[in-house]
C-alpha cells in the first residue's frame, strides 16, 4: 500500500474487522521480547507491541517505503512511545540484526513479497533458535476474506506450500479472526543451531497424504448446488491440520451431478469423534440433480481433471462482483466439462444483471485465460451469436484477437 493510503491503515474500524489487541495476545508478548513488525506501514501494529514489550523490548518497524516510516514516527512521537526503531527495508532483505529477534509479525505482507523465498530466508535468519514468526492473511476459504482482492488472499493450503519449504514449522493455527488466518511458525529442527527446546508442531497433510497414511477416515456427500459436505475423523490423537486443493473432484456415486471444489480447504482436527468439513464446490453437469445429503461421492486429486482445476484455480484467484460471479463461473465450468454452447448456457446467464452475451463472452474469456483452448469447444463454434452483440471493445477485442491467432 502507498504511503498515501496510510489513514486507511488507522480506520477505527479495523478494530472490529481484524481484532488487533486478540491476535497480539496470541503471540503472548512480554517484557523484553525482541520484536519486528514487516511492513509495518503507519505503526499500527508496531504501537501496540511496543507498550507489551515495553519498558526493556524493542520493535523493529520494517517498511521499505520512507514516507510511511516519517508517518509512523510522527505518531510514535505523539503517543509517546519508546523502543522502536524505524528500519528502511528492501524488496527482498528486511534489514534486520541476526539471530536477535523474538518475534516477526507480518500482518497481510507477505503475499505481496517480491522475492518470498529470499526474505523468507533472512527472516528465518534474523530469528533467535527460539524465535516465532506471526503471519496474518486473508482467508481463501470460506469466503470471509471476499471483501478483500483476491490477489491480497492466502490459504492455508497456499502459505503451508511456501513456507514449509523455506524451514519452517507449523505450531499453531487460529482461525477465531473474523476474515484471516493466524499461523504462529518456529525454525525447523534442523535450522536451529542449539539446543533450545521447540514447541511442539502441528503436523499438517494434504487429504489424499492422509488418507493413505491412515491419519483419517473420510466420507463425502451432497449439501446443494455450492457446497461438499466431508465427514472426516482422525486415526491418531495428536491435533493435525488438513488441506486439500481447488480443483478438488467429488464423483457422485448415484445420478446426481459431480462436484468440484471451488477453493481450497482446510480443517484442524483437534478433537477425536467425526467432524463435518464443508466445502466451497460447484456442480459439475447442468442436467443431474443437484446433490443432497443422501448422495454420497468418491473423491478424486485435482490433477485428474486438470482443465477443470485449472478453471477453478483461476476463479479462486480472483475477485468478479457478486453479482455475477457465481454465474459467470458456473457458465465457465460447463464450457469445459460438458462443451456447453451458447444456446446450452443462455438461460443460466440470464440469471445476472448483465447481458446474456455479454456473460457468456466473459465465461468464454476466462476459460481460454485459464490455458484451455476454447477454439476446440462448441462455444467457440457459436461465437457469432454473441461476439457481435459485445458493447464492450476490450472484451470483444479477446475473441478478435484470438481468431487471429
Amino acid at each position: 500500500m502507498s504511503y498515501l493510503g496510510a489513514d486507511w491503515l488507522e480506520r477505527p474500524s479495523r478494530i472490529s474487522e481484524e481484532r488487533p489487541d486478540e491476535m497480539l495476545a496470541a503471540m503472548g508478548l512480554k517484557n523484553g521480547d525482541i520484536v519486528a513488525d514487516i511492513g509495518a506501514g503507519s505503526g499500527f501494529h508496531t504501537r501496540r507491541m511496543a507498550s507489551l514489550v515495553a519498558p526493556t523490548g524493542q520493535v523493529f518497524a520494517v517498511d521499505i517505503q520512507p514516507e510511511m516510516l516519517e508517518i509512523l514516527e510522527g505518531r510514535v512521537e505523539d503517543e509517546g512511545l519508546t523502543g522502536i526503531v524505524p528500519v528502511l527495508g528492501e524488496f527482498d532483505d528486511p534489514k534486520l540484526p541476526d539471530n536477535q529477534i523474538d518475534w516477526i509479525l507480518l500482518v497481510d505482507v507477505y503475499h505481496e513479497f517480491e522475492n518470498p523465498d529470499l526474505m523468507l530466508a533472512k527472516m528465518r535468519q534474523a530469528l533467535k533458535d527460539s524465535g516465532k514468526v506471526a503471519l496474518v492473511e486473508y482467508r481463501v476459504e470460506d469466503g470471509t476474506g471476499d471483501h478483500i482482492k483476491a490477489d491480497h488472499r492466502m490459504s492455508v493450503h497456499q502459505v503451508l506450500s511456501e513456507w514449509t519449504p523455506a524451514g519452517f514449522e507449523l505450531i499453531e493455527l487460529h482461525e477465531f479472526l473474523p476474515s484471516q488466518h493466524l499461523f504462529i511458525f518456529q525454525k525447523a529442527v534442523n535450522d536451529r543451531t542449539t539446543g533450545v527446546s521447540a514447541q511442539s508442531t502441528i503436523p499438517s497433510y494434504n487429504l489424499f497424504e492422509a488418507i493413505s497414511e491412515g491419519h483419517v477416515e473420510v466420507t463425502a456427500s451432497g449439501q446443494g448446488a455450492e457446497a461438499v459436505n466431508l465427514t472426516i475423523q482422525r486415526m491418531r490423537s495428536d491435533p493435525m491440520v488438513i488441506t486439500l486443493p481447488v480443483g478438488t473432484y467429488f464423483k457422485a456415486s448415484g445420478s446426481s451431478s459431480d462436484m468440484i471444489a471451488r477453493r481450497d480447504g482446510v480443517i484442524i482436527l483437534e478433537e477425536d469423534g467425526p467432524q463435518t468439513w464443508a466445502l466451497l464446490a460447484r456442480t459439475v453437469n447442468r442436467n443431474r440433480p443437484v446433490p443432497v445429503a443422501e448422495d454420497g461421492f468418491d473423491i478424486h486429486r485435482a490433477d485428474e481433471q486438470p482443465s477443470l482445476r485449472n478453471v477453478m484455480w483461476q476463479f479462486q484467484g480472483m475477485s468478479l462482483h457478486p453479482m455475477i460471479g457465481s454465474v459467470i463461473e458456473e457458465l465457465a465450468l460447463w464450457i469445459v466439462s460438458e462443451n456447453a454452447g451458447y444456446d446450452d448456457l443462455v438461460a443460466h446467464a440470464s440469471r445476472v444483471p448483465i447481458p446474456v452475451e455479454q456473460a457468456i463472452a466473459l465465461a468464454a474469456a476466462y476459460t481460454d485465460s485459464a490455458g484451455i483452448d476454447i477454439t476446440q469447444k462448441q462455444i467457440w463454434a457459436d461465437r457469432e451469436k454473441f461476439v457481435p452483440a459485445l458493447t464492450d471493445e476490450a472484451l470483444k477485442k479477446v475473441f478478435e484477437d484470438r481468431n487471429l491467432n
